[in-house]
């Protein structure tokens, strides 16, 4: 039975063999390869091992002869690598070929595997250069055209032209966005405003601009505009409608003129509109409303924008006229301006082809009109946050474009950067900038630069009315952060004097900022060698040397604070506050991380550096410092005590007694019982270490009559300080020392 299974699980196994490795086989079927010998040769074997247990297949049970076992038999017996056909039209192909054992063949595999292994490595390493070649290459060209834009911003007048200039350099940071990215700055520059209704009449503004725009470019893409000579806004409206309703006669019916007044009011065509009930002629009869709602609407557009001649605030309307126009059936373009007038909300599903620009212009007016136009009033700021709310809400099916072409419908794709501009013109400038941000790294820059421009011209301050101002600062230090000091100053530049300070200061306390680099070189003896921040600040004239000390002083507190001990030291060395860097010194001497038995790590080394070379130069101006002679002999203390402790951990007893002897860390043999506070926390440590020195001489390192005065002494202290609390360890080895002695 035994057999017979084995038998059938290694034929098994062969065949599984086979087909995995008649996968790699690369040569034609139509030759024998090596590969494929190597085979026939492991099939070979495979069939002899069948016809030895056929004995024990036919002695076997019937239930082991079952038509799988017997198709498997036959399988093995009969396989081949070749087409029956081929293999008996070249019957000499066998001698030509060379045999390759298994080891042989796994072993040129396993070599094809590692070649192809190290080629694709090469390959990754390759693009993985490349791509950090275009990086540093972008970001070079980020940095040099964020400091060129900087400079236009702190030297030129806030204008149209400087804005034009900034924001074609910042499109071209992101070229899959430039088309978009300029609808977003044309859309900023029109909102450059001081007041929030100055704000929200550029939107309206821009949303009129452009819409006509794409009427004319509409029009003028189609060979049968048939316009002639230089076309008028009537002739421009008049060939959009022709090619619109596909139609020779425009305006032929009610509905084309009421279209016609829509495009007029839609692009900000004031004239046009109190000229189209002449224009429009004679169809315009079948129109008795027109003439009422276009005036009306033409007052409207005028009050939305100061800029419109004030004659037309003359013109005069009876108030029933827009009233009956209310109850008139037609189209959807006179039921859109009709509500528009009343003041109500408006279904744009009922309008063909409606677009959220057309909505955002209808409620934008909304706003102006059930506000009065006065910014001032809160109707016109609850209707403005209601606006921006469900602008905010929209979903990106609301930007989806539609089928054909038709003013304010893009001919392309959906825009990526739809929900921006949605945000810009609802003067959401803050979600707009943030939206910027976490939607591509490529727009990062550009919301930098959105953010500067709005804020110079004053516009993040109108809306304070409405929301918490961008916080511009943290945003160009976050920005900033990605390059290296030298060009992060480049970008405080574009801070304010107050803002300036705190940048600066959170850049000292980053971990890099507190360097040589950007700090200067400070030499043995103490003095300073002026560093990139203070020649920086010098060089533009933002600052001079006292600055910088204050600047230093601040921080160095500040790091203090944060437990930022090795930054605190080199800032308020800076500061010139002395005093205060050998209390810094004294704290640090006393953390108990010099206690654990990983003290010795690469932070401790470089504190422990630190420590040491600042009291060096201490040491050396002392009367140049005005130090107190009270402080500095406890920093003393506590830097000997800390020296004592090192030599005892690392296993130098000789040394560990020189610095104990020197320092008379114990006051050994003296009758004054004072110490500082500080001191007297350090005792029971030091005495600790004392008496492990002292159990190390006693194996011979010291004549007994030393060993014994100096027991004696340090009885005499443990007496005379008899509140010292010593543990359980100190009081066994002293025990112990007592009776060698």
């Amino acid at each position: 039975m035994a057999v017979v299974v084995d038998a059938q699980t290694e034929g098994l196994r062969q065949l599984e063999r086979a087909e995995r490795l008649l996968e790699v086989g690369t040569g034609p079927r139509s030759r024998r390869t090596p590969v494929h010998k190597s085979l026939e040769q492991l099939f070979g074997e495979a069939r002899a091992r069948s016809q030895s247990y056929a004995s024990a297949f036919a002695s076997a049970p019937r239930l082991l002869q079952t038509p799988q076992a017997q198709r498997l038999e036959r399988d093995v017996a009969d396989f081949t690598l070749v087409a029956p056909q081929t293999a008996a039209a070249k019957p000499s192909t066998d001698v030509d070929q060379p045999s390759l054992s298994l080891q042989e063949f796994f072993s040129s595999r396993h070599e094809r595997v590692i070649v192809e292994t190290v080629e694709e490595s090469y390959r990754d390493c390759l693009r993985s250069c490349e791509r950090h070649s275009f990086d540093r290459l972008h970001g070079d060209w980020e940095e040099a055209k964020d400091a060129a834009i900087i400079d236009a911003l702190l030297g030129e007048t806030m204008g149209p032209p400087l804005v034009q200039r900034i924001a074609q350099l910042s499109s071209t940071s992101s070229p899959s966005f430039q088309p978009e990215l300029t609808e977003c700055w044309n859309i900023v520059s029109h909102e450059l405003k001081m007041t929030l209704g100055g704000v929200t009449s550029g939107a309206i503004g821009y949303l009129q601009m452009r819409f006509f725009e794409e009427v004319k470019a509409f029009v003028y893409n189609h060979l049968d505009a048939h316009l002639g000579g230089i076309p008028d806004a009537w002739s421009l409206v008049k060939a959009h409608g022709r090619l619109k309703f596909q139609t020779s006669t425009f305006p032929s019916n009610a509905t084309h003129v009421w279209y016609a007044a829509f495009v007029a009011a839609r692009a900000g065509l004031t004239e046009l509109l109190l000229e189209l009930p002449q224009r429009a002629a004679p169809t315009s009869e079948q129109c008795p409303m027109l003439r009422g709602v276009c005036s009306l609407m033409a007052k409207r557009l005028q009050a939305a924008d100061p800029s419109q001649p004030a004659a037309l605030a003359g013109a005069q309307v009876d108030s029933a006229d827009l009233l009956r126009a209310d109850v008139e059936e037609s189209s959807g373009f006179h039921d859109v301006l009709v509500s528009l007038l009343l003041g109500r909300g408006f279904a744009f599903g009922r309008l063909p082809e409606g677009t959220v620009e057309d909505w955002l212009w209808y409620r934008l007016h909304l706003v102006h009109l059930l506000g009065q136009d006065d910014d001032q009033s809160p109707e016109f700021k609850q209707q403005l946050e209601k606006l921006r709310y469900q602008a905010a809400s929209l979903g990106p099916s609301h930007f989806d474009p539609v089928d054909g072409d038709a003013p304010g419908v893009a001919s392309t794709a959906m825009q990526t950067l739809n929900s921006v501009k949605a945000l810009l013109l609802t003067a959401q400038f803050g979600r707009a900038v943030q939206q910027l941000q976490v939607q591509d790294r490529s727009l990062r820059a550009v919301a930098l630069h959105l953010a500067l421009v709005l804020r110079r011209s004053g516009t993040l301050e109108a809306l304070s009315v409405l929301e918490p101002a961008l916080d511009v600062s943290a945003f160009v230090c976050d920005y900033a952060s990605n390059f290296a000091c030298r060009d992060q100053l480049q970008y405080f530049r574009a801070l304010d004097a107050a803002e300036r300070v705190k940048a600066l200061q959170r850049l000292l306390l980053s971990g890099v900022g507190a360097g040589d680099e950007l700090l200067g070189y400070i030499d043995p003896n103490g003095r300073h060698r002026p560093g990139l921040l203070e020649r920086t600040l010098q060089e533009e004239g933002t600052g001079d040397q006292a600055e910088f000390v204050e600047l230093c002083a601040r921080a160095g507190r500040q790091a203090c604070e944060q437990g930022q001990y090795r930054e605190a030291i080199r800032l308020l060395h800076l500061g010139r506050c002395h005093s205060e860097v050998l209390q810094v010194l004294c704290r640090c001497l006393r953390l108990p991380i010099w206690r654990e038995q990983d003290s010795q790590g690469e932070a401790m080394n470089l504190a422990l550096q630190d420590i040491q070379r600042f009291f060096d130069i201490y040491e050396r101006n002392l009367d140049r410092y005005a130090l107190s002679s009270q402080v500095w002999a406890i920093a003393r203390k506590l830097y000997a005590a800390r020296m004592f402790h090192s030599f005892c951990d690392r296993g130098q007893p000789e040394a560990a007694l020189d610095v104990f002897d020197r320092e008379q860390l114990l006051a050994l043999g003296s009758d004054s019982l004072e110490a500082s506070e500080e001191i007297w926390a350090e005792y029971p440590r030091i005495v600790s270490d004392y008496i492990r020195v002292l159990s190390h001489a006693a194996r011979g390192a010291m004549p007994t009559y030393a060993l014994q005065e100096r027991l004696r002494q340090l009885q005499c202290f443990l007496a005379r300080y008899n509140r010292l609390v010593l543990d359980q360890e100190t009081h066994a080895a002293l025990a112990k020392l007592a009776l060698c002695c």
